[in-house]
């Protein structure tokens, strides 16, 4: 993630052989979020509302640098919203999911297809969370299907085919035997930090 924020914003760390690497950011980090939720109780309102809360305090912080960092691309750096933002919106989605009440499935639907406009990776990083959530629970071809989908629309984004190398490293990644002490929600730090750091190296360069 931060290599290809780097490699986004800041000019002089434009190393070809790099470029790879950042392109997998995005699939892994959307992949482990995805993971991560088939731990989560979604029947407990209490729970949904506090990840959402969390969720949206990181977003909106976030948003300060990345609609600094976004402004040369972008006019007002504003659309799309960061990435955090569509992790709410794959969240809010999967929730309405789980209500199993008349329309519930219209309003998923619907949030899925307008939303995706507003979210960095639109539909693409919208399929990838939740149906790596959804294939982590329930191993079966469609749920992969949708996962090799959301790459392919990733394809269309990134004009490159690096994305498909999510695919190989996280089979393998089931064969590792790497024990890693978990630090509880510190993605909700690192996040916002590490583009408050790029956007004082670019300002510095500027």
């Amino acid at each position: 993630m931060v290599v290809d924020h780097l490699y986004k914003f800041i000019p002089a760390t434009q190393l070809q052989f790099i470029y790879p690497i950042g392109r997998l950011a995005m699939p892994l980090f959307a992949f482990t979020f995805g993971y991560s939720l088939t731990f989560f109780k979604f029947e407990n309102i209490h729970l949904v509302k506090n990840l959402l809360f969390r969720l949206f305090i990181a977003a909106f912080i976030s948003s300060i640098p990345y609609i600094y960092l976004q402004k040369d691309f972008i006019a007002f750096g504003v659309w799309p919203l960061n990435i955090i933002f569509m992790f709410i919106l794959a969240v809010l989605i999967m929730y309405i999911n789980t209500l199993k009440r008349k329309y519930s499935s219209l309003i998923a639907a619907a949030l899925f297809i307008l939303g995706g406009m507003f979210v960095e990776y639109y539909w693409a990083g919208l399929i990838l969370v939740i149906f790596s959530y959804y294939f982590v629970k329930r191993p079966k071809w469609k749920n992969l299907l949708a996962i090799i989908l959301s790459l392919i629309l990733l394809v269309d984004l990134n004009g490159n085919l690096y994305a498909f190398l999510f695919l190989p490293i996280v089979y393998f990644a089931q064969f590792l035997d790497f024990k890693f002490k978990r630090i509880k929600h510190i993605f909700y730090v690192l996040y916002p930090l590490h583009l408050f750091l790029i956007s004082g190296i670019k300002l510095f360069n500027s």
